[in-house]
């Protein structure tokens, strides 16, 4: 059976909002980084594999964004600069807030993995974009 990628993401958004709850606030307790993606077990290159890995991390970054208002305004702020001006302000973000990088890296973990097993350039969210340039 073939699931679009539309079908996958509605399909996370529906496990994390059915997560939310049957947890209550005790999801929101829960570190962050712990509700990172688990390793795909398809390790293939194939256009499901990446469009599912793209999905996970983009679902998993807006949940950890949701739960840290000030960080996701900050970012929020520095991704409407243009590119350069983003570029920097972001690694002065991540310098100053080391916590949040390491979180977010480990987030953006499975993307950087198939990005250099597969050989493809993979930035689902402007995160993972600046994340690679940080």
């Amino acid at each position: 059976m073939k699931m679009s990628a539309t079908t996958v993401r509605r399909g996370l958004y529906g496990m994390f909002a059915g997560g939310l709850l049957a947890f209550g606030s005790a999801a929101i307790v829960t570190p962050v980084v712990n509700a990172q993606p688990a390793p795909s077990q398809d390790t293939s290159c194939s256009v499901s594999a990446i469009a599912t890995t793209s999905s996970t991390v983009s679902a998993s970054t807006s949940s950890y964004l949701a739960s840290n208002p000030e960080a996701n305004e900050a970012l929020t702020q520095i991704a409407t600069q243009p590119q350069e001006q983003a570029t920097e302000a972001f690694r002065a973000y991540f310098a100053q807030n080391p916590q949040v990088e390491s979180e977010l890296k480990a987030i953006n973990q499975p993307v950087t993995e198939i990005s250099s097993q597969c050989g493809v350039e993979l930035t689902p969210t402007p995160i993972s974009a600046a994340l690679t340039d940080a």
